[in-house]
């Protein structure tokens, strides 16, 4: 889940403005008892509460990205808030200690809990730029080259951070995440790879034949170093500018996991350029290919 508006950074507060369904009173609600959203102003404050009730109705705000599970909302001063049960506290942490590394990553203002059950929110800035997804086609081949080298540079500064949690999951030390074909699985988190792999990854269906189930077991390692990792590095997650990446999105997957994670779960990402994917070798530091050979394996049998 990706989010980009260009045209919006020559939008002014009155268009904003102009843009809303209906007006949003300050009788909706108590600001700091509402959602705590102290540094927010008043008027987006009360913008939130209309978004629980009716994402529609917002004073201040405009809808970015929508699902049932997660909404973005861009204000006037260029901050953006996403809120929803899909948004947990492990993605602020992961953003800020991508911060720390120094990775184009939006900045975290504050991030807490909604007055909706199960759902949380981060107000963070807006990022400019466009969706690689977008821009890839048009791109030069020395373009393209740059682009992967430069997320080569962030993977590999990532890799070098030293294991913070001595758990396999995210960033505080809490469930590992997997975003499957069909639903998001957490669980967990694991004090060791062995534990990690039977318990978590290697979650296959009842219907797999013995032999086949015993044959992929065998494959698995258990030896793999645990490194910072962003578990969903797709073309949409990414933003451009200037042949510079600006952005990159969405770590609500991200935490410790196995130094190849990322490398297996790139070929899951849906896209639509098969070139991307050819350029595997140029994006990653280092190729699994043994781990990636099972994993299309694993992948036919995993419960999704």
């Amino acid at each position: 889940m990706a989010w980009h508006l260009p045209a919006l950074l020559t939008t002014t507060h009155s268009d904003l403005r102009r843009r809303k369904v209906s007006p949003i009173t300050r009788s909706h609600c108590q600001p700091a008892a509402c959602h705590n959203l102290t540094s927010l102003p008043v008027n987006a404050t009360c913008s939130l509460c209309a978004l629980l009730s009716n994402p529609y109705e917002m004073e201040d705000g405009i809808i970015l990205h929508r699902t049932s599970e997660c909404r973005i909302l861009l204000y006037p001063d260029l901050t953006v808030v996403k809120i929803g049960r899909r948004v947990t506290p492990d993605e602020p942490a992961a953003l800020e200690l991508a911060a720390e590394l120094g990775l184009p990553v939006p900045q975290v203002h504050k991030a807490g809990t909604g007055s909706v059950d199960g759902e949380a929110y981060i107000r963070m800035d807006y990022v400019q730029g466009e969706r690689l997804d977008s821009v890839w086609p048009s791109m030069t081949e020395e373009e393209k080259v740059g682009i992967c080298g430069q997320l080569r540079g962030i993977l590999t500064n990532m890799r070098s951070l030293p294991w913070r949690t001595a758990l396999i999951g995210s960033c505080l030390g809490r469930a590992a995440r997997d975003c499957r074909q069909y639903t998001d699985y957490s669980d967990g988190p694991y004090g060791d790879e062995e534990t990690f792999n039977t318990s978590f990854y290697f979650d296959l269906v009842k219907t797999i034949p013995v032999p086949i189930r015993a044959a992929l077991y065998q494959q698995l390692r258990n030896d793999h170093r645990i490194v910072f990792s962003h578990g969903d590095l797709a073309q949409h997650n990414i933003l451009v500018k200037e042949g510079q990446i600006t952005g990159l999105l969405d770590w609500e997957y991200s935490g410790w996991y196995p130094e190849h994670w990322d490398y297996i779960k790139f070929f899951e990402r849906p896209c639509k350029y098969r070139d991307w994917k050819d350029r595997a070798k140029e994006i990653f530091p280092q190729c699994y290919d043994s781990e990636l050979a099972y994993h299309q394996a694993i992948l036919r049998w995993q419960r999704p």
